[in-house]
């Protein structure tokens, strides 16, 4: 009877995975799983936290089989990292402390823990060396703001008034060896170059439906892959873990609507960010933060949509023409314009506060231009966004070929320009004589816009571009610790689930420009470094800078439960004179795999040393960091 029901059991949980694999994003692990597959490593996504990931992970375990699983075709791979500015922050090691007070400053009013914000900023002030050595690996190289070698206090600083503002750094990017220059999606072909140069298994129009879940032990052991090309779906088990690098939700109008309350947003970025990845980490009971925050923390950017991309181009920061405004739904101009908003991902000061400029609330918006504007220079950028970094279209200097496209909306006056753009011809006629009047008096008095970046808008024919709000990133998605490990809602980790880059971002309000990818290659890079047991080069800096984790500690003995290899184990640590004395193992101890000679020598060097960055027993890797993590959990406050 027992065995009739076990089979029962197996076919039901087997007819779930069938038929689960296109309905939902978490399947069930069956009782007996047949693989199509195996690796020793998965990633979902090949941006540069994947891309970063599958790097370490090669470089850890060279034989190791790790494939990254990437949704979009190669020609149009690499996420939003492709599309960005291509800028990475580099702070000194001497800047710690300013730069924590930065963050922590646009991080506010909703802060990560402060154990989680020191990691990263450690993080951050030291792994410019393997930046840099992954860069030599792919025949880059780092350039710096302000060209040449590395100077301190060259760097973009979007938030100059906060405290920690005046902290030393610089900002940096990555080019092809010999350029010279600046170079587009630079950061990302770098680290798409290193990874190709190391034969990581890389399947591009692969993408994860579905991760596949214990139902009782909540571990993630593979996922489900879409073979698009061919049609087909095979499951594909992660020995060392699933790694969800696939970016955000900006490509998903549905979840702006219900997650951030937007009408209309699209991305400037990767149309394959469509929220897959918050998906599945819902449905595996992962904890979510940072889908909301005060601000839209990549900012609302000014997009114009057209038929043949997907994804927007951008207006123009600094337009070269000066007969121009934006108007809202009122068909009145509704914000200081021409005002270089860029220099803070879009953000205003409202009541003393940034806040996200108020497109999304104004819509529809319109760009209205002249003649004499329409001359001067491209209204749109001509350096970033999707259509441009990855589709290869340069938007002309004089708008011609866009307003041949249909792209640009033109009439040979203003009257017949509203009625196409569906305006009243009246109000907009008044809005733009209230512009001429303000232009003359050489002053705005109504938005404060520079006088110098004023002209009547005058010089027949006369031209409108709608403008959509545009993201470049989002930061939502599962709380994840400074191991890059998925939180459940009880902070615990979900066994063998990692997260890296923008899907769960630590930034949770202000974005200082810089930080997205150095958080991706940082995170990325830790993801691989945990899963695979190696230790955690930066993680043992920001250890050090902290302190022993039982640094004013009453001597005593302190207990704590962590997951081990196989199951949990109980982990005694005595502290005397004020200084860690001995560790005990306790329930548990039978499933590790570390000998009583090699517990008893990794104690002595932790006792030593009084610092738990020590290294790891070869062959004990994951029972050496099981330890230390009980340590760090021991004396949690």
């Amino acid at each position: 009877m027992k065995r009739i029901v076990s089979l029962f059991l197996a076919c039901l949980l087997l007819c779930a995975l069938t038929v689960s694999a296109s309905a939902a994003w978490v399947v069930p692990l069956s009782v007996q799983q047949q693989w199509d597959e195996e690796a020793d490593f998965v990633i979902v996504g090949f941006g540069l936290a994947g891309a970063a990931a599958a790097v370490e992970a090669h470089d850890i375990a060279p034989d190791a089989k790790v494939v990254v699983l990437e949704k979009m075709p190669k020609e149009l791979a690499g996420g939003n990292s492709i599309a960005s500015g291509q800028t990475f922050i580099v702070p000194s090691e001497n800047a710690i402390p300013e730069f924590k007070k930065y963050l922590e400053a646009c991080n506010e009013p909703n802060p990560i823990p402060d154990e989680y914000l020191t990691w990263l900023v450690e993080g951050f002030a030291s792994q410019l060396p393997w930046i840099q050595s992954v860069a030599e690996s792919a025949e880059y190289e780092a350039g710096y703001v302000g060209g040449g070698e590395l100077k301190w206090g060259k760097l973009v600083v979007e938030f100059d008034t906060f405290p920690g503002a005046g902290f030393e750094g610089t900002s940096a990017h990555l080019r092809a060896k010999g350029a010279g220059s600046f170079e587009k999606g630079g950061v990302w072909n770098c680290f798409a170059k290193a990874a190709q140069a190391r034969n990581v298994d890389i399947r591009y129009e692969n993408p994860a439906t579905a991760l596949v879940q214990d139902p009782v032990t909540k571990k993630v052991e593979g996922v489900v892959v879409k073979n698009t090309k061919e049609g087909t779906s095979y499951t594909l088990k992660g020995n060392k873990g699933v790694l969800l690098a696939c970016g955000g939700y900006e490509n998903n109008l549905q979840m702006q609507r219900d997650f951030h309350g937007v009408d209309v947003a699209r991305t400037s970025g990767t149309p394959g960010n469509t929220g897959d990845g918050i998906k599945m980490l819902m449905e595996a009971g992962a904890q979510i933060w940072h889908m909301r925050n005060q601000t839209q923390s990549g900012g609302f950017w000014l997009g114009i949509q057209v038929p043949e991309y997907e994804s927007v181009f951008m207006r123009n920061f600094s337009m070269a023409g000066n007969s121009w405004i934006e108007i809202d739904a009122n068909s009145e101009r509704f914000y200081n314009e021409a005002y270089g908003y860029h220099r803070q991902h879009m953000k205003a000061v409202e009541y003393g506060r940034y806040v996200d400029l108020p497109h999304e609330r104004a819509l529809p918006v319109h760009l209205i231009f002249d003649e004499s504007t329409r001359e001067a220079g491209s209204i749109a950028t001509q350096w970033l966004a999707w259509p441009t970094t990855t589709m290869g279209y340069l938007w002309s200097n004089d708008n011609l070929a866009e307003l041949e496209k249909g792209w640009i909306i033109k009439a040979d006056t203003l009257e017949e320009l509203a009625e196409k753009i569906d305006r009243d011809p009246a109000k907009l006629m008044a809005t733009v004589e209230r512009f001429k009047a303000l232009c003359e008096a050489g002053e705005d008095k109504d938005y404060g816009r520079d006088p110098a970046k004023m002209a009547k808008i005058e010089k027949g024919p006369f031209y409108a571009v709608s403008i959509t709000p545009a993201l470049v990133a989002t930061t939502g998605g599962a709380k994840r610790d400074t191991q890059s490990r998925v939180l459940d809602w009880d902070d615990q980790p979900i066994p063998g689930l990692y997260e890296a880059g923008e899907l769960g971002s630590y930034v949770s309000n202000l974005y200082q420009n810089g930080v997205f990818l150095s958080e991706a290659m940082l995170s990325g890079r830790t993801a691989a470094q945990t899963a695979f047991g190696a230790a955690s080069e930066v993680k043992a800096v920001a250890d050090a800078a902290a302190g022993p984790a039982w640094q004013g500690a009453a001597d005593g003995d302190y207990k704590a439960v962590v997951e081990a290899m196989h199951g949990t184990v109980e982990v005694t640590v005595t502290i005397k004179d004020g200084k860690l004395a001995g560790i005990a193992l306790g329930e548990g101890r039978d499933g590790m795999l570390i000998t009583d000679e090699q517990l008893a020598g990794y104690v002595q060097s932790l006792v030593d040393s009084q610092n738990i960055a020590v290294d790891a027993v070869s062959g004990a890797t994951v029972d050496c960091q099981a330890i230390t993590e009980a340590i760090t959990k021991a004396f949690a406050k």
